[in-house]
């Protein structure tokens, strides 16, 4: 992916989309982890970490691949941790 094509109109817009769809997701998946489905969580995990750097968020594949990795080794005690950067991280974005 060419720098040009990164900052073009139309991709900034679809970043923005991705974002926001995020941003909307998060509340949901916060209640996921609550009500302990954690399939939900890592569906969440999945999705972020295979999108993230495409839409040019290394960090939230990385956080993405942590959430599933952390769900497949039944350590639920650092997801809400997890979420909240990923939170942070679309603040700032949104911001």
């Amino acid at each position: 992916m060419t720098e040009d094509f990164m900052d073009s109109p139309e991709f900034q817009a679809l970043i923005k989309e991705y974002l926001n769809y995020l941003n909307t997701a998060l509340p949901g998946v916060r209640t996921n982890l609550d009500d302990k489905l954690y399939a939900d969580v890592y569906k969440f995990g999945h999705n972020i970490k295979g999108t993230g750097t495409s839409y040019g968020y290394e960090n939230l594949s990385d956080i993405g691949a942590e959430i599933c990795s952390n769900i497949k080794d039944e350590n639920y005690s650092n997801l809400g941790a997890l979420l909240d950067k990923v939170g942070g991280i679309l603040s700032e974005a949104l911001a």
